[in-house]
């Protein structure tokens, strides 16, 4: 799968960010939207990772002193579209976080693990806390690594 191939595969999967205002970044390898600056001075802007199985999507704000993260979503492909399968948001006086790499990404983990330990339950599977954990860790991994796997 080359550059065009996913350009066109976010464009199709994640409409919400697609057309020309969409780039790539390779330094952060996560596609980029536009974004917009609100009356208080604030930028906000979409981040999204993608692998064969799942996309997880930023919503980030740049204020005048730090970088927020404002929520994670998560979607998995059911073969020909995008679905939500997890959703974790911040912000407000009292809830907001700081961006880091790291802190989305161990929310993400966390938030793949709970879906697939409700999938689990679901079909009546048994597995294992700590075997979901390092399932969903290296489903993660991969989403950040997508990209540079494909260059």
């Amino acid at each position: 799968m080359n550059n065009s191939t996913l350009t066109r595969l976010a464009n199709v999967a994640l409409p919400a960010i697609s057309g020309s205002n969409v780039t790539y970044n390779a330094e952060k390898n996560v596609y980029l939207t536009l974004g917009y600056t609100s009356g208080a001075g604030n930028s906000y802007f979409k981040a999204v990772r993608m692998s064969d199985r799942l996309a997880v999507h930023y919503d980030i704000g740049e204020g005048y002193c730090y970088t927020f993260l404002n929520s994670i979503t998560l979607f998995a492909w059911d073969g020909t579209h995008a679905n939500i399968i997890a959703k974790k948001s911040w912000g407000g006086c009292d809830n907001w976080v700081r961006f880091s790499e790291s802190f989305a990404m161990e929310q993400s983990i966390m938030m793949l693990k709970d879906y697939l330990m409700g999938q689990a339950k679901a079909i009546g599977q048994s597995v294992s806390e700590q075997q979901l954990l390092s399932f969903s860790r290296q489903m993660i991994e991969d989403v950040r690594n997508y990209k540079k796997q494909l260059a």
